[in-house]
């Protein structure tokens, strides 16, 4: 009878694995390989790699550093997806699905598993209070005794020094990059405090992040989460941007009137629909202001770039490309949002780190780009911390012909594309891109506008006290 209860249970464990192994040949392989050692089809084409489940390695878990993970970690990578990576969520899976997937993911490193009655949580507790001290002290050990800007950098955007040593790369010798601390969109496991507090305290298994768990005490750890959270940016996302009428132009990228107005930010991706392409990107965004007077138009884009290039080490420089149509159009035709194409001309300014003039390009197509004589553009730019501003200016109105017209009141498209020189990314078409966005100049508001209200306002209470001392004469 024991035996047959035992075969019983067996069978239905086989069970479980045979529907989990069909799932994962479904919808997994494809990337993570069909014997689980990440070796895909999109190996060659993800950044980072699919991750090889035959060494029972796991990055992101609730277990202590060097410990397998547990059911439910697994189950949430899977069920969440991984921010900033080709991993989805599988939110399609039932929960039965996905228990039957992690059983069988299990199976491609059988004996990392064996030893799960000791394993070790990560100890949550209750969740403090970021306030002004904690925030303080966080950033105290951030610099300090914690050494995290060697790796994340001075400004938390994934730019410290440590990063170019050649034997910095994860456990399967892959090239890796630290988190940019202040883009939460990019963070793998979350962004809540606990997420943040776990990820300092068990570390990440397979990579430089190491754990703080006997090196920090608990409040330590919560302060450098609360500093953490400090740095992340709000993103704006949205079809449009307003450029609003300002005094003067600004004098540069660091112009204290960029702070005074409004943003966008454009979610970038690797250019993959014209030879040669880019499947591996590590720029996710480029953040859009701008301004003008009856004149001019000044435009500031801004981005992270861990390094800057100016065309050193061999490598190419880094370059911008802001897009354009060269004529606007009355319905929703415009260039091909990479490089124009024959139909529909782009009309592009471009600049590069390895140059002091900003250029003017005419393109329809990667193998029909011209540049214009001379450039109606000016273009200032910094670079400190890993962070990227550049600033062009140009008239409203050049006389050009070929040049379009920055009309007030007017929708007007436009795009963008980045080239990282540390990546190898080279113009016209190997970089991130962006999709069309639109840009207006805000017209300003009429005094009529303000005056109207009132106006009609006192026309109504004189027609009113008019009309009752009538009645009241009557």
């Amino acid at each position: 009878m024991v035996g047959l209860i035992f075969l019983l249970i067996t069978l239905s464990f086989s069970a479980d694995i045979e529907n989990g192994k069909r799932i994962y040949d479904e919808w997994c392989a494809q990337c993570h390989g069909y014997e689980g050692d990440g070796k895909g089809y999109a190996e060659n084409f993800s950044f980072p790699k699919p991750r090889d489940f035959t060494v029972g390695v796991y990055k992101f878990k609730t277990t202590v550093s060097g410990m397998p993970p547990l059911d439910d970690d697994i189950a949430r990578t899977i069920r969440e997806g991984l921010h900033g990576t080709t991993m989805p969520g599988w939110k399609r899976l039932s929960d039965k699905d996905i228990e039957d997937l992690v059983a069988y993911l299990k199976t491609f490193a059988e004996d990392a598993f064996e030893d799960m009655e000791d394993i070790e949580i990560v100890k949550v507790g209750t969740v403090p209070k970021c306030d002004e001290r904690m925030i303080k002290l966080g950033k105290e050990l951030y610099h300090g005794e914690a050494k995290c800007i060697d790796c994340h950098g001075l400004a938390g955007r994934g730019d410290g020094e440590k990063i170019w040593e050649p034997k910095f790369k994860d456990d399967w010798g892959n090239k890796i990059y630290p988190v940019n601390h202040t883009h939460p969109w990019e963070f793998r496991r979350g962004t809540s405090l606990k997420d943040i507090y776990i990820t300092i305290t068990g570390g990440i298994d397979g990579t430089p992040m190491t754990s703080y768990l006997d090196s920090l005490t608990d409040e330590q750890r919560w302060s450098i989460a609360c500093y953490v959270r400090s740095l992340f940016l709000e993103r704006k996302l949205g079809p449009s941007i307003r450029f609003v009428k300002v005094d003067r132009i600004p004098e540069g990228p660091k112009d204290p009137i960029w702070d005074q107005v409004d943003y966008l930010d454009l979610p970038m991706a690797g250019q993959v629909t014209i030879e040669p392409r880019n499947f591996t990107p590590v720029l996710t965004n480029v953040r859009i202001r701008g301004v003008y007077t009856d004149e001019e138009v000044a435009i500031l884009l801004e981005w992270s770039d861990r390094k800057k290039n100016t065309g050193q080490d061999g490598l190419p420089p880094d370059v911008l490309y802001l897009k354009f149509p060269q004529k606007l159009s009355e319905g929703p035709e415009k260039p091909h949002f990479v490089i124009g194409d024959r139909k529909r001309a782009m009309y592009i300014w471009r600049w590069s780190a390895a140059e002091e003039e900003a250029k003017e390009l005419i393109a329809k197509g990667p193998d029909r780009i011209r540049y214009q004589e001379g450039s109606d553009v000016r273009v200032s730019y910094h670079y400190d911390k890993g962070l990227y501003r550049v600033m062009f200016v140009r008239k409203l109105d050049t006389g050009d012909r070929e040049d379009l017209v920055f009309e007030p009141g007017r929708f007007i498209p436009f795009a963008v594309s980045v080239f990282d020189g540390q990546e190898g990314e080279r113009e016209p078409v190997k970089g991130t891109v962006s999709a069309w966005y639109y840009l207006i100049l805000e017209p300003p508001t009429p005094i009529r506008v303000y005056a109207l209200p009132p106006a009609v306002f006192l026309i109504s209470i004189g027609i009113g006290l008019y009309l009752h001392r009538r009645l009241k004469e009557a």
